[in-house]
């Protein structure tokens, strides 16, 4: 399996793509930092519960940031830093628009609330 630093690598990149110098380097660092580890102890489970899919889980897939679970991760990450002054940099690392952002909230506490 890729080492933690090479997991976190293809993270910083797809961000500090999206977000072009428009979010603060400390803000991108602890958030590609989060995410990294997410994703890091859970390919370790992946490969040790589904050792036929050890091929799949060793390498980082930058497709795994689409993930509904990494948008609220985002979400949750500016919120907890900036409270209410999370949408700005929420919207641009999701490229999202208010309503989009708006939308999506909605959507994801309505499925948490089915529970």
């Amino acid at each position: 399996m890729n080492t933690k630093a090479e997991f976190y690598t293809p993270i910083w990149n797809y961000y500090n793509r999206i977000s072009n110098g428009r979010i603060p380097n400390v803000l991108m660092v602890d958030l590609c930092n989060l995410i990294t580890d997410y994703y890091y102890e859970q390919y370790n489970r992946f490969t040790l519960q589904y050792p036929k899919s050890l091929k799949r889980y060793s390498t980082f897939q930058v497709k795994d940031l689409e993930h509904p679970d990494v948008f609220e991760m985002v979400i949750k990450f500016f919120k907890d830093k900036l409270g209410d002054e999370y949408t700005d940099n929420a919207k641009v690392l999701l490229s999202k628009t208010d309503s989009e952002l708006k939308a999506f909230e909605k959507n994801r506490e309505d499925f948490h609330n089915m529970f």
